[in-house]
């Protein structure tokens, strides 16, 4: 069969198509035509081998990208007529099936390019208005700076116009997310350069004035700014007739010379016919007249304290004169070698600038230990609450340092400490002063590094089917229980301080059950983060992050990173409780035998995840080798001149370059993959009471079945299961 197919013209690759599809027993007579490329006949195979209708997209109108997004509409089971189009790049039908998948309809944009309906797709998933932006004429750059500003819940509508780039966007978009007057740069005329050294000198309480000048290249800006953060005369050196380099050779220049304020050096000036005095012969004054020294006259008038100091302050020594060269030349001792009889001293830098904050910043949201170890679910604050109009914060300026003098008096001018950027965030306000902080809405406040925020904040009584579900953008508080059959879900935290049944509790923080859940096999708990609980029974759990309770009971727990049952009669028993990073627990089982099954290491799910990768990887290596038989081929039968005007030519080169990409960031995932698996060999399950019979043991796939034995660690060895004793 394959010579009858070769003798019919068809390529290598094309026969290699068909072959795979007879060796299937599939009809290939949907594809089995010279027409097709090989990589048109792969998507036309894996359709039919899918049990797709591929006669919906198995025509020579569609490139193999085309037909790949109509594949995986079919298989997706979405309509495909709405985006099945010939005239449609596969990179709108990709974004138009994206959004169908989400309940999302583009086609009454088909007209915009792929990019602006990708930002369209997001800002939609994200319920934020792109629409009159797109229709306004922005691109898919401004479009992206946009949706991300909206998304932060930054109002930037007021400041931007399509005259500014994606980036110039951003950077207005990054000073109203630091509550930045951005009036002062928001202008078509500076770059995006220029804005961020503006935006920059802003964010360091500097008078960007300044420099604001748009006949400023970005890089004299730079070095303006630089000296101005480090409390330098920027005269010297702020005129338009200097380069951005010469300015930055004025200003190292002027950060040595106050470096020498006191330490390096100094040159020596000497004075070689002093005032006429009664026991000086000669006076030297070093150059940064920080230190002063005379050469006594061997025959002297007898003196005392208030002549020598009257005669040094005739030499014009007023400052720093030293006790115990003052009692050499009283006593009358005499040396030729000069005398060092003053000092100055070096100018002093200010205090820094500090934040002075009128909330609860230590409020950590996790639960304390108590001397046992048991986790104390109930004696921990979890959210600090704040009420529009309320005081946050006030920032207090850098001092300057107490000023230095010379051995002649003459003031060394103290510097300036160093100024804290504003901080950044979101929920409060920035007064014109541009010290206090005000939150602009009742909710939580937070401190993480210098980035406040005042979020949403949803306090219920209690969660009831009379109620309803509960869904909040934001975090939840329920100060009662949570009844059987109801939902809550929230984009940040959730704190439950009364009872859960068998509800359904979702969020993408952490999860506070102060009392515990007892759902009768029935309902779901899932952190984007960690999940603190008294006690977990008859409930499935998951979590990304830990899982630390008091003691979990017959449920199905899954967890990426380490469940831990802490302190006196903490228990893991019953169900299936798997942690990848590892277990922790007083009692693994009960006296009873209860079944119990306890994995940790790597899942099912990690090793799947692997070998999808490895095999889309596979794929996209074929995929490139069909592309590049198909590239070559038209090389060989085509001169330059012909094949650079032929549509196909160009979308194999095009395509190339796409699969390519693509294979880089499948490697980088198999990388990451790869890591966690590895990061995961190396678990354990501790066991610092007893374990019971009864308890089945998975460490890495390697499966062992307990015997009771007492404060063990259990760990896989050679493909093995072993226990050392703790």
């Amino acid at each position: 069969m394959e010579k009858n197919y070769k003798d019919l013209g068809f390529t290598p690759d094309q026969v290699a198509e068909i072959e795979a599809g007879l060796n299937m027993e599939i009809d290939v007579s949907p594809y089995a035509k010279k027409e097709f490329l090989a990589i048109q006949m792969r998507q036309i195979r894996m359709g039919i081998m899918e049990d797709l209708p591929v006669e919906i997209y198995a025509k020579t109108d569609y490139d193999w990208f085309q037909m790949e997004e109509i594949r995986k509409g079919l298989l997706q089971k979405l309509d495909v007529d709405i985006y099945a189009d010939p005239t449609l790049p596969y990179d709108k039908m990709r974004q138009i099936r994206k959004g169908l998948k989400a309940g999302i309809s583009l086609i009454e944009f088909r007209r915009f390019d792929a990019g602006i309906l990708r930002q369209l797709r997001k800002a939609r998933l994200s319920k934020i208005n792109l629409v009159d932006y797109i229709n306004a004429g922005y691109v898919t750059e401004q479009l992206e700076q946009i949706r991300l500003a909206l998304e932060a819940g930054v109002d930037i509508k007021p400041y931007v116009n399509k005259g500014l780039r994606g980036v110039s966007i951003h950077e207005i978009f990054c000073g109203l997310d630091k509550g930045l007057d951005v009036s002062v740069y928001a202008k078509v005329e500076y770059s995006w350069q220029q804005m961020r050294e503006i935006r920059l000198g802003m964010e360091k309480r500097l008078e960007v004035e300044c420099y604001s000048n748009p006949l400023y290249e970005w890089q004299q800006m730079r070095q303006i700014r630089l000296g101005m953060e480090e409390d330098l005369d920027i005269s010297v050196y702020r005129s338009f007739m200097y380069t951005a380099k010469e300015m930055e050779g004025k200003r190292e220049q002027l950060l040595k010379e106050r470096r020498k304020w006191p330490g390096i050096e100094p040159e020596t000036l000497w004075i070689e016919e002093p005032e006429e005095s009664h026991f000086i012969s000669s006076v030297t004054i070093s150059g940064d007249g920080m230190e002063a020294y005379v050469t006594l006259k061997k025959n002297r008038k007898k003196l005392n304290r208030e002549d020598v100091i009257q005669e040094l302050a005739g030499q014009g020594i007023t400052f720093g004169v030293l006790e115990n060269a003052i009692e050499q030349i009283i006593s009358g001792e005499y040396t030729e070698q000069p005398l060092l009889i003053a000092k100055g001293k070096g100018p002093a830098k200010g205090k820094d600038g500090w934040y002075e904050y009128f909330f609860r910043k230590a409020v950590a949201a996790t639960p304390k230990q108590l001397p046992d170890d048991k986790l104390d679910c109930q004696n921990i604050d979890w959210f600090e609450c704040v009420e529009a109009g309320q005081k946050l914060a006030y920032y207090h300026e850098a001092e300057y340092g107490p000023d230095g003098h010379t051995v002649t008096g003459d003031p060394i001018i103290g510097s300036k400490g160093r100024e804290l950027s504003v901080l950044t965030g979101k929920g409060f306000l920035l007064l014109p002063d541009k010290k206090t902080y005000l939150a602009a809405m009742d909710g939580k406040v937070e401190l993480i590094g210098d980035r406040l925020e005042v979020g949403n904040l949803l306090i219920v009584e209690n969660a009831s089917t009379v109620e309803g579900n509960i869904h909040y953008d934001g975090s939840i508080y329920i100060k009662g229980n949570v009844e059987k059959g109801v939902t809550v879900s929230a984009t940040e935290d959730i704190v439950i301080d009364g009872l859960v049944e068998a509800a359904v509790i979702e969020c993408d923080g952490n999860i506070l059950l102060r009392r515990g859940a007892n759902a009768a096999g029935n309902g779901y708990i899932k952190a984007g983060k960690s999940i603190y609980g008294k006690f977990l029974e008859a409930v499935s759990v998951f979590a990304r992050e830990d899982i630390r309770v008091n003691t979990c009971l017959n449920s199905r727990v899954f967890t990426e990173g380490k469940l831990l049952a802490l302190g006196s009669g903490a228990a893991l028993a019953g169900g299936e409780l798997c942690a990848v990073r590892g277990m922790r627990t007083l009692y693994l089982g009960n006296r009873a035998g209860l079944s119990t099954e306890a994995k940790v290491g790597v899942t099912g799910e990690l090793n799947g995840d692997r070998e999808k990768t490895d095999g889309k990887i596979q794929e996209v290596h074929h995929e490139l080798s069909l592309l590049g038989s198909a590239y070559m081929d038209l090389r060989k039968k085509y001169s330059p001149e012909v094949r650079n005007t032929m549509k196909v030519y160009l979308k194999l080169e095009s395509a190339i370059y796409t699969k390519e990409k693509e294979l880089e960031d499948l490697y980088g995932l198999k990388k990451k993959l790869e890591e966690d698996i590895e990061g995961s060999k190396e678990v354990c399950i501790s066991v610092g009471g007893t374990l019971y019979e009864g308890v089945t043991v998975e460490i890495n796939g390697k499966r062992w079945t307990a015997e009771t034995m007492e404060n063990v660690t259990l760990k896989c060895v050679k493909s093995k299961v072993a226990v050392f004793a703790n």
